[in-house]
């Protein structure tokens, strides 16, 4: 199943028009009193690091720093700060965490492991731990968040849906949203296998030929996997959350409004804002039209070259990719996602039923003729900058920005 929903949706449409989009992000729990920022995580992971290695039974690495002095560091810091002289990572791989799983330096993880069979074994094992010690640790630390049942003296209406970015059941406990209202997008504290977590720059999947050649290719091809399963995956995230408005009634030409509750807009979620923001808007020449540079009878063997090259110069050698090689990567993309999109809608149309012609001229509505508003939360100047450069990437004009999420919200205060 790709809902993650405890209960069964009913296939009946609600009365009420559903016309607000709530977002949540950690900026909401925050405001609730939650200890849920990346600061919190890495005290967790300092504080539960040797419990952690224990459960998974793996050994620290011994290495002798400069002084002659014998030290010891977890795979995480091996692979994501200096092989050559592991130590805690800096407080910008903490502040940045998600971001940060993309940073790994390929050419130096290369040549501290080598290219002997033995040495890309030890390399494949210390990546896969890297990712395991993390793992436990981020959902170890999610689970520790404890939320007490009390009303947060807010009522939102009935024709709303909440996106919520965060694990917790924050608006459960202290808003009484009723939980098929809501859709955690990265899964939930309560289910540690469905919780997402990670950056957004290599969702394609890693390219097989390299393991073959071996030697440093083989190296750059683990790499290659470990920074495709610490992608997000944002577009099947975006068909599971369309299954979910669908299933809740929602009509994108019937959202007027779309609130933003303490989510930073980073560049990791910004795939997530792209799609709402072209799904609320007026259709325009430019944007109703499908572009796609999809080859339909192209040179395999270039297309694969072409990937090679992309992952040599992109990953490993610090984003220096060409035109051409970018290209072809994201013709490659474009197909595996057209593969999974098709999975999506054949399991939801199968969840969902044969509708019926009365049910779909039901959901027929007059087009758009004027873009959704969005009211959107910021915490100090410097995100409220942010905030208004992202809106301005993404071609909306018709927002506004509050001070707190208490002003944003103010209508629906009791």
């Amino acid at each position: 199943m790709i809902f993650r929903k405890k209960k069964k949706p009913t296939k009946k449409l609600p009365t009420p028009t559903i016309d607000t989009i709530i977002i949540i992000g950690n900026g909401f729990d925050r405001w609730q009193g939650l200890n849920t920022s990346y600061a919190d995580f890495q005290t967790y992971y300092h504080e539960h690091l040797n419990e952690i290695l224990k459960k998974l039974h793996i050994r620290k690495r011994k290495y002798i720093s400069s002084d002659g002095t014998v030290k010891e560091c977890s795979d995480v810091e091996l692979i994501y700060g200096d092989p050559f002289d592991p130590g805690e990572l800096d407080n910008e791989f903490w502040n940045n965490f998600e971001s940060s799983l993309a940073n790994i330096d390929t050419e130096r993880i290369n040549l501290f492991f080598g290219k002997e069979r033995r040495n890309l074994k030890d390399m494949r094992r210390s990546i896969r731990n890297a990712k395991r010690i993390l793992t436990e640790a981020f959902c170890g630390w999610i689970a520790t968040i404890s939320i007490t049942e009390e009303d947060a003296g807010y009522c939102f209406g009935d024709n709303c849906v909440f996106i919520n970015f965060n694990y917790t059941d924050t608006l459960q406990k202290r808003f009484g949203v009723n939980e098929m209202r809501e859709i955690h997008i990265h899964g939930e504290a309560t289910d540690k296998k469905s919780i997402v977590f990670g950056h957004n720059r290599h969702p394609q999947e890693p390219e097989p030929m390299l393991a073959k050649i071996g030697g440093r290719f083989f190296g750059l091809h683990l790499v290659d996997k470990i920074l495709y399963e610490t992608d997000k995956h944002c577009q099947n995230n975006i068909q599971i959350l369309c299954c979910f408005l669908a299933m809740n009634g929602v009509i994108c030409e019937e959202i007027k409004n779309i609130y933003v509750l303490g989510q930073s807009m980073s560049p990791v979620d910004i795939e997530y804002f792209d799609f709402l923001m072209r799904s609320s808007k007026v259709p325009s020449v430019d944007n109703a039209e499908e572009k796609s540079n999809v080859l339909e009878t192209g040179d395999e063997l270039y297309e694969l070259t072409q990937r090679m090259q992309f992952v040599i110069d992109e990953i490993g050698y610090h984003n220096t990719a060409s035109e051409s090689a970018k290209d072809a990567m994201e013709r490659r993309l474009q197909r595996e996602q057209c593969v999974r999109n098709e999975r999506y809608r054949k399991e939801f149309l199968k969840m969902l039923g044969k509708p019926t012609k009365k049910e779909l001229d039901s959901v027929k509505v007059a087009p758009r003729t004027e873009d959704a508003k969005w009211h959107i939360s910021y915490f100090g100047d410097m995100d409220k900058k942010w905030k208004e450069i992202v809106m301005k990437e993404l071609g909306c004009s018709n927002y506004e920005l509050y001070p707190s999420i208490d002003d944003c919200i103010s209508k629906w205060k009791k």
